[in-house]
């Protein structure tokens, strides 16, 4: 019913505005008097955004319609502006007659602007890539590593106050994660950016899963009737090496836009890993040692073509092939509390991992008029196949060294997930006289069907557990429908105000257990946002958002997956989604960037390692189980030191407190903390042909979820250089110079400390190569809707 009425307020607001055409006469004069024919009568917006087009009779006469009450009329002649001028009207008018000087173009006077390096709209901020001298000669990766509020960490890309994030490309979402997308990224070339939005608050046209934002990358103009491409390699070397390479092509001729890279990328990495426990009458002490084996193979294709002057058609493919393998060596003390060793248990395992997605889109884009009126449809489809073998076994021995008898055990765990999803969205644009609006509806279908099998090995001959066994199946269904109006309050203050409502409905089926479990729910995330420009370098905005988490679909399964004999994780079928609220206060004065952040969740999951102070079983579980609030403020800041040294800075302060609903079993905790991010760039010659890039940053302790995190920090250096006319570039970088990028995870259950220590092998040397070609063609004569729903693959 609710869905219903909103669908009925959306089209009234249609209906409302659907007839409102002012019409606006003139005729147009030379200085000399004499009537000027075929003239181009232009309505332009305030953001210079062309709305429509006339052409004067031959007695210089016009008639044009408009459907907004602000707007510049422009007279335009051969390319120049000949007449230019703002106009506020209500009602059909006549202004009479326009002189120009048809001997004399405005071309003939040069105006210089400097343009700005950071800008605010209404619901997004702006950073002009093309200005910096740090983004140039780069990647896309490196331009986001300086784009105010974005954090790169180890090829991860996060936003400061948030959770999660999503990139699109010239407004269409790309459905590429984790190391897809750091690949496409770095094919990217930072010249071909225009620049970077950064949308903390996503409008109502975008899914309200995760407390996420997003990255919008707007590429400069693509040249018609081109042909271009890049070859990229690169080799990382710290105690293993990863070597990879890519291909990308670019073809573009009349109407048809052809993009296609591949990429793959084979190697190792040694993570390492401590972790503590203070069990009341012993202390458990295990140390990780692993080896992470990557072979990867992924390609994208895009196809796009203008059917006529109004409307498009295009779609993308995509593939991946994953083949992960991970040896690790466990060696876990067991200490008394004179931490003397009582007995050690080693653990050793072998996880091969076979990963495959497939990802289709099309979609179809219409003009409807010159007003910006336009419909966009899209369809997508993924399905997701993922493979685990996981052959582990474990000894336990005396403190001399001898073997205890009968503490042998082995086991064979297997995991076999398939996941489909549909997705379909359509998307109008409708701007009026007196609001611009967009509205629209998606839909998504959602299929996970998962096997889990368990077999003890300890014999030698593989026997299944069937008690921790089991066929999972889930559904689920989300029905959609948005809006959002912006409107210009005044010449200063823009306003924009969205709602979306979604219908949800899932349904888990463990067939082992004979369990179902069921959700359906509606609910309703409004979008709000103001923005006050107090002149042409200060501006200040508010904005307010609600996001919902939904679980991940491994998450609710409720069957067990060991990592060591004594270790195991297992889903939560009865996990609920929860909401996040935020709300934001930003000021910009020319390029520093100054936001306020506040964000509450409420009945937050986390996962959770259950110990008992009788029991060595380790179990990892989702819980809903905390309320959290968290509040910060960030000042970034861009500056040229000297001609030849450019700075991106940004510091930040910010207070976690997350209050425990089983305060019993998990305590409350909360924290302030901080961190500091430089980007220096150095220009070593007159020609700008050597950089030198100096990068550091250090975060305070600080909270996540349930946990305590301890403090780190991180030095990077590096070099870039071209030749061949800026075709071949060379870039040197050496990262986590002082191995300092290690965290340590804290938490208390059951009054039970528990302590990790997380060391990914980041410190490491990386040498990449990036050649580019292309030519000119000689003429006779997009990037899908369902990143949300992937993301929550895991």
């Amino acid at each position: 019913m609710k869905i219903k009425t909103l669908t009925l307020i959306i089209f009234l607001l249609i209906a409302f505005n659907i007839n409102g055409q002012i019409k606006i006469t003139g005729q147009i004069q030379s200085n000399e008097n004499i009537p000027v024919p075929f003239a181009e009568i232009i309505l332009v917006s305030k953001d210079s955004i062309p709305l429509k087009m006339e052409l004067s009779d031959k007695n210089g006469m016009f008639t044009i319609e408009s459907e907004r009450e602000n707007f510049i009329l422009q007279i335009r002649q051969i390319g120049d502006i000949l007449y230019n001028k703002e106009f506020q009207m209500s009602s059909n008018t006549n202004i009479g007659i326009i002189k120009i000087n048809t001997t004399k173009s405005l071309q003939e006077v040069v105006v210089t602007l400097d343009k700005k390096l950071i800008e605010r709209k209404v619901d997004r901020l702006v950073f002009n890539v093309e200005n910096s001298v740090y983004a140039s000669g780069g990647n896309g990766l490196e331009a986001l590593k300086i784009t105010p509020g974005l954090r790169i960490n180890n090829a991860q890309i996060s936003m400061i106050g948030k959770s999660s994030m999503n990139v699109m490309i010239n407004d269409r979402l790309i459905n590429l994660s984790g190391e897809d997308l750091t690949s496409f990224l770095k094919n990217l070339k930072s010249d071909e950016i225009k620049k970077i939005e950064v949308i903390t608050s996503p409008p109502a046209k975008y899914d309200a899963q995760g407390n996420s934002g997003l990255i919008n990358i707007v590429t400069k103009k693509v040249k018609n009737n081109t042909f271009n491409g890049s070859l990229n390699s690169s080799l990382s070397q710290s105690k293993t090496s990863i070597g990879s390479g890519g291909l990308n092509l670019n073809y573009r001729k009349n109407n048809l836009t052809l993009t296609s890279d591949v990429n793959y990328s084979n190697g190792s990495m040694k993570p390492y890993q401590e972790y503590s426990i203070k069990y009341p009458n012993y202390i458990w002490e295990e140390e990780s040692f692993r080896k992470s084996f990557s072979n990867s193979l992924s390609t994208r294709s895009t196809i796009d073509y203008k059917i006529s002057s109004k409307t498009r058609i295009g779609g993308e493919y995509s593939f991946s092939n994953s083949l992960p393998l991970i040896k690790t060596k466990n060696n876990s003390f067991i200490y008394n509390n004179s931490k003397m060793l009582d007995s050690l248990i080693k653990n050793e395992s072998r996880i091969e991992i076979k990963r495959k997605t497939n990802t289709y889109n099309a979609y179809y884009i219409t003009n409807l008029d010159t007003l910006g009126r336009k419909i966009n449809f899209d369809i997508d489809y993924v399905n997701y196949e993922s493979k685990t073998d996981n052959d582990f076994y474990s000894n336990s021995f005396f403190p001399n060294g001898t073997i205890k008898p009968d503490n042998y055990f082995a086991a064979n765990n297997f995991s076999d997930l398939k996941i489909d999803i549909v997705t379909t969205r359509l998307d109008f644009d409708y701007p009026t006289k007196w609001i611009n609006l967009n509205f629209g509806t998606k839909l998504t279908f959602i299929e996970n069907n998962s096997i889990v099998q368990f077999y003890n090995t300890t014999s030698r001959t593989p026997v299944e557990d069937t008690l921790q066994s089991n066929t999972f199946n889930y559904k689920e269904r989300i029905q959609a429908l948005y809006f959002s109006g912006t409107k210009n309050l005044t010449e200063k203050l823009d306003f924009q105000f969205g709602l979306r409502a979604e219908n949800t409905q899932t349904k888990g089926v463990s067939q082992t257990l004979s369990q179902v479990n069921k959700n359906d729910y509606f609910k309703l995330f409004p979008t709000l946002y103001l923005n006050y420009m107090i002149n042409d370098y200060k501006i200040i905005s508010l904005n307010y958002n609600k996001r919902i988490n939904r679980p991940s679909y491994n998450d609710l399964n409720p069957f067990r997956f060991y990592s060591t004999s004594f270790n195991y994780s297992e889903g939560n079928p009865f996990l609920q989604p929860y909401v996040t609220n935020n709300f934001e206060l930003a000021y910009i004065y020319k390029n520093s960037y100054s936001l306020l952040y506040i964000s509450h969740i409420k009945n937050g999951f986390d996962q959770v390692t259950y110990t008992e102070p009788n029991s060595i079983i380790q179990r990892v579980t989702p819980n809903n189980f905390y309320n959290q609030i968290n509040y910060g403020f960030l000042e970034a800041y861009s500056f040229k030191i000297k001609s030849y040294w450019e700075n991106n800075s940004d510091i930040s302060i910010f207070y976690y407190k997350t209050n425990s609903n089983i305060n019993s079993i998990i305590p409350d905790i909360s924290n302030w903390s901080g961190s500091f991010k430089t980007n220096n760039t150095f220009i070593l010659d007159k020609e700008k042909k050597y950089k030198l890039s100096l990068g550091f940053m250090y975060n305070l302790p600080s909270i996540a979820g349930s946990y305590k995190l301890s403090s780190f920090y991180r030095l990077n250096l590096g070099f870039k250089t071209n030749f061949f006319n800026k075709n071949l570039q060379l870039s040197i970088n050496a990262i986590d110079i002082l191995k300092t990028d290690k965290q340590t995870f804290t938490q208390y259950v059951n009054n039970i400390k528990q302590i990790n220590l997380d060391y990914r092998d980041v410190r490491r040397i990386r040498i990449s190569l990036v050649y580019s070609f292309g030519k000119e063609l000689k003429i006779k004569g997009r990037i899908g809707s369902n990143k949300e729903e992937k993301q929550r693959i895991k």
